[in-house]
C-alpha cells in the first residue's frame, strides 16, 4: 500500500504541476497581477523547500527570500509604500506588527535578554509584514490564490515520493497509535506528517469555497489523498468541524450576497476561542491531546507570576537547551502567544483574528472567504499554523488570508508587472455592482 499511495502521490504532484502552468493565466489573475502571483507563489515553494535546498540553513533561505520580495515588490511598485486602500487589511496588518513589537520588547527586557541567535528571525518576521503591506496596495488577491499556491507547493512536497524513501516514517505504536491506510505516515522532506496534512487542509478548504467544476473536485481529492496519506487526526478534526461552515456559506450565499460579517459575530467565536485555549493550557495533564499537555504544562510552570507579559518566545529554545522542555515546539498558536507576550499578546492575538473576519469582500460571499480563517482559528488550538515572530513555509497562509478580497475574483484582464496605478482597475464598489447587476453570471458560477 504504501508504494501505491506513493506512485499516486507523484502523479497528483506532478498533474497539479502541469496544470497549474496550463491554467497559468487563471493563476495570475487569482492575484490580480501576474507578477506579484509568480513572486508570492516562487516563494511560498522555496520557502517549503528550503529544508532540501540548505539544509541546516535553511533559516537563513527563508530569511533571504523574505528580503528578496521586499525588495522586487518595492523595485517594481514604490507607490504601493501606501499599502492595502481597505482599512480592515490595514488594521490586520498593523496588529500583526504590535504582536511583533510586544514580543520582542517582552523578550529583550525578560530575564538576561533575547536568547541565542533570535533576532534574526525576529527581523525576518518584520519583512514579512512589509512584504504583506507592499503586496496590499499591487494585488487583488482573492480565495482562489490560496488554492493555487498551496497546491504548488504541495505539488513540490509530493512529486519525489514514488522515489524517495524517507518521505514516510513508520506506523507508531502503544498510547499513540497512529497510522494511514498507507501502511505508514507520509511527511515528505519534514520530520511531521502533520506539517504536510496542514497545508493539504488549508488549500483543501480554499478550493471547496473558491474554484469550480472539475478543478474544484481534482483538487478536493488530490488534497484528501495528501490527508489520508499522512494519517493525521488534527486534520481529520479540524477539517470536520469547518465543514459545517464551508456547507452553511454555500447553501446561504445562493439566496443572497454578504460582503461582510457582522462585527459582533467576529468578536464572540475568536473570544470563544481564546478562552478555551486558555482554559485548556491550565488544565492540561501530560496525556492531554497526544501528550501536547506536557507542552503546555512547562509553558504554565515557566510563566508562572508573569502571565499578563509572558517571558519571550527565546526563552523556549533556553529551556529546551537545558533539558527542561520538551523538543517540539507549542503545538497551539495560542499558546505560542501566552508564552511569548502573556494575557496582552493574546489579546491582541484575538483582535488580529476578529479584524480578518470583519474583513469585507467585494464579490457578496465572504462565508466563502472566511473559511481558512474559521479553520485557522480551529487549528491554531493544535498546531501553529502561523508564528507572528518568525517566517517559515506555513507563513504564506497568514498573508493571503489578510489580502484576500474576494472569492471567485475579479473577471477583469490581468494586469502586467507595472505599478498599480498604471492599471485601470475598478475599484471594490464599481466591482460589486457589475457583479451583482447585468447578466447575473458571476452568481451562478459560484454555484457550481
Amino acid at each position: 500500500m504504501t508504494t501505491l499511495f506513493g506512485v499516486l502521490l507523484s502523479a497528483g504532484g506532478l498533474a497539479a504541476a502541469g496544470w497549474l502552468i496550463h491554467a497559468r493565466r487563471a493563476v495570475a489573475a487569482t492575484f490580480g497581477n501576474s507578477g506579484i502571483a509568480i513572486a508570492f507563489i516562487g516563494f511560498a515553494v522555496l520557502a517549503n523547500a528550503a529544508p532540501v535546498i540548505a539544509g541546516d540553513h535553511s533559516s537563513a533561505l527563508i530569511g533571504l527570500l523574505v528580503l528578496a520580495l521586499v525588495a522586487w515588490l518595492f523595485v517594481t511598485g514604490r507607490e504601493r509604500l501606501w499599502g492595502p486602500s481597505e482599512i480592515w487589511r490595514r488594521v490586520c496588518l498593523g496588529l500583526a506588527a504590535a504582536v511583533l513589537v510586544w514580543c520582542l520588547s517582552v523578550d529583550v527586557l525578560t530575564g538576561d535578554g533575547v536568547y541565542g541567535s533570535r533576532m534574526p528571525a525576529y527581523a525576518a518576521a518584520g519583512l514579512l509584514v512589509l512584504a504583506a503591506w507592499l503586496m496590499g496596495a499591487g494585488a487583488t488577491v482573492s480565495l482562489g490564490a490560496m488554492a493555487y499556491t498551496g497546491l504548488a507547493v504541495l505539488s513540490v512536497l509530493t512529486v519525489p515520493t514514488a522515489f524517495y524513501g524517507q518521505a514516510w516514517r513508520a506506523c507508531t505504536a502503544g498510547q499513540l497509535e497512529k497510522c494511514s491506510l498507507a501502511g505508514a505516515l507520509f511527511k515528505s522532506f519534514y520530520n511531521s506528517e502533520n506539517y504536510i496534512a496542514l497545508i493539504a487542509s488549508f488549500t483543501l478548504v480554499a478550493a471547496a469555497c473558491a474554484l469550480r467544476r472539475a478543478e474544484r473536485w481534482a483538487t478536493v481529492a488530490f488534497c484528501l489523498l495528501i490527508i489520508v496519506a499522512t494519517g493525521s487526526r488534527t486534520s481529520y478534526l479540524a477539517l470536520a468541524a469547518v465543514g459545517g461552515w464551508v456547507l452553511g456559506a454555500l447553501l446561504l450565499e445562493r439566496r443572497r450576497p454578504y460582503p461582510r460579517i457582522h462585527f459582533a459575530l467576529c468578536v464572540a467565536p475568536v473570544v470563544g476561542a481564546a478562552a478555551a485555549a486558555s482554559y485548556l493550557t491550565w488544565s492540561a495533564s501530560k496525556t492531554t491531546l497526544s501528550n501536547r499537555g506536557n507542552i503546555w504544562i512547562h509553558v504554565r510552570e515557566y510563566i508562572a507570576g508573569a502571565e499578563g507579559t509572558g517571558v519571550g518566545v527565546s526563552k523556549w529554545y533556553y529551556l529546551r537547551d537545558i533539558g527542561e522542555a520538551p523538543h517540539h515546539f507549542f503545538h497551539s498558536g495560542y499558546v505560542l502567544a501566552i508564552f511569548s507576550g502573556g494575557f496582552v499578546a493574546l489579546a491582541l492575538w484575538t483582535f488580529l483574528l476578529a479584524t480578518l473576519l470583519r474583513a469585507p469582500v467585494v464579490d457578496g460571499r465572504v462565508l466563502s472567504a472566511k473559511a481558512p480563517v474559521a479553520l485557522f482559528i480551529v487549528y491554531s488550538f493544535t498546531e501553529v499554523v502561523w508564528n507572528p515572530l518568525s517566517v517559515d513555509g506555513l507563513t504564506w497562509i497568514f498573508v493571503l488570508m489578510v489580502l484576500t478580497t474576494s472569492t471567485l475574483g475579479s473577471t477583469d484582464p490581468v494586469p502586467g508587472d507595472g505599478p498599480a496605478e498604471a492599471v485601470d482597475r475598478p475599484g471594490p464598489l464599481a466591482r460589486l455592482r457589475r457583479l451583482a447587476g447585468g447578466t447575473g453570471r458571476a452568481t451562478a458560477d459560484a454555484r457550481d
